[in-house]
């Protein structure tokens, strides 16, 4: 018994390796580097000069922010002033010169000429600064880009990304002591942003359809620019353009936002209609978004709502937040409608539930909590959107549009109004 318990694990592990030969499998690549290999060039005291292999990094293609984005990964993974590791031996670099970095140790150590080393990469720290439209009509464009790149930036797994909303006074600051107007001197003025180890800043031009990029890399230690990156391209497909910033809808304004679909289903039960109310809103505001509904169990439209449908990119928020009061206690429900990449056809709903009353509550939605619409995936998405069914997973940068309102499913036949206001994205 024991011989032919030993004779069936040798097959086993035959069998496993037979496997394995015939379908090796594949490695992941790395998401960043952690160290550079090189050769020592010459010492002198505790100033080590290595010659270091810098690599090649894999591109994006068809993608200009990860182009961008790669770029800037590539000359910035050894810069002045950066605390290093040779072989696990600390020092500082003084200084690149192309392939050549020159190190300082802290404590005595001897390399000899042509002996192998291993550079340490550490995470750096980059603050990016809003970039400028200065010519185009696309002024969007700009703080699209640069949300898109600093999602590429974290991602490559080399940055921390610093705050942005610390950047503005310092940087106004620096245009002073540059322009001669303050007794600073610019590197005592980026000295305040020492959590940050390099800054990204830029512009954005369009000439006939084509978008001129231009971004300057700046070491924080030594104020000196170290990367300039000029690159002419198209920036986006048509598809790509999402809206990826904050909103902030309290519709005083007098025009509504053209994203804003009001819907009128009829003076026929069951009915719904959307619009503006003026003599209504939340915290003391004259003005919200009014749903009036009739709603009958069984029939046709069953969804009362608002309907917001731009599209959008919401990667970099937790959720949605809004007031909402009605004439009577009820059941609402949150959707969010995301697409499959390059295909805006194919539509999954996610949605969330909340309870409201006579009195203005704010409600919070987080995107994590949505769930997907079962309803959707067999006839709602035809119905509502004459889109098809995506594949059930949640893209938030691929946001196709919102609604919120109450679903007879989950009430029994009602008639009356719900009220929307102060509608947000937030991020914890």
């Amino acid at each position: 018994m024991k011989h032919l318990r030993t004779l069936f694990f040798i097959f086993l592990a035959m069998l496993t390796w037979s496997c394995a030969t015939v379908a090796p499998p594949v490695k992941p690549e790395p998401l960043s580097l952690l160290y550079l290999d090189g050769a020592v060039q010459s010492q002198s005291g505790n100033i080590v000069t290595l010659q270091m292999s810098m690599p090649e990094l894999r591109k994006t293609p068809g993608s200009p922010i990860g182009e961008i984005a790669q770029e800037l990964v590539q000359k910035s993974l050894v810069i002045d002033g950066m605390k290093t590791e040779i072989n696990g031996k600390a020092g500082v670099i003084k200084e690149v010169r192309g392939h050549a970095v020159i190190v300082e140790l802290e404590k005595p150590d001897t390399y000899p000429a042509g002996a192998p080393v291993r550079l340490t990469i550490p995470k750096k720290n980059i603050a990016i600064t809003d970039f400028e439209v200065i010519r185009g009509k696309e002024k969007d464009l700009g703080r699209v880009t640069l949300e898109g790149l600093t999602t590429s930036l974290i991602d490559s797994g080399q940055f921390n990304v610093v705050e942005r909303s610390k950047l503005k006074a310092v940087m106004n600051e620096l245009e002073l002591s540059r322009s001669g107007l303050t007794r600073e001197k610019p590197e005592e003025i980026l000295g305040k942003l020492m959590m940050a180890d390099l800054i990204l800043t830029g512009t954005l031009a369009e000439t006939r359809g084509e978008w001129e990029i231009n971004l300057r890399l700046v070491n924080v230690r030594t104020s000196q620019a170290t990367t300039a990156i000029h690159m002419k391209t198209k920036l986006f497909k048509e598809l790509e353009i999402r809206d990826a910033g904050p909103l902030r809808e309290d519709f005083e304004s007098a025009a509504i936002e053209p994203s804003w679909i009001m819907i009128n289903t009829g003076r026929t039960a069951p009915f719904f209609r959307s619009q503006i109310d003026r003599k209504e809103g939340s915290d003391a505001s004259k003005r919200s978004i009014r749903v009036d509904y009739q709603l009958v169990r069984g029939e046709n439209p069953g969804w009362a709502r608002i309907d917001n449908r731009k599209k959008r990119d919401l990667s970099l928020y937790d959720g949605i937040e809004f007031y909402a009061r009605a004439t009577e206690n009820f059941h609402g429900q949150v959707m969010v409608m995301t697409s499959l990449p390059d295909d805006p056809n194919r539509v999954d709903a996610w949605h969330g539930f909340f309870e409201v009353d006579q009195t203005w509550e704010k409600v919070r939605i987080p995107f994590a909590k949505l769930m997907v619409a079962r309803g959707w995936i067999k006839q709602g998405a035809a119905a509502m959107y004459g889109a098809k069914p995506g594949d059930q997973v949640m893209r938030l940068e691929r946001v196709e549009g919102f609604q919120i309102g109450v679903h007879q499913s989950q009430n029994a036949d009602a008639k009356g109004s719900l009220w929307i206001d102060k509608i947000r994205f937030y991020s914890d």
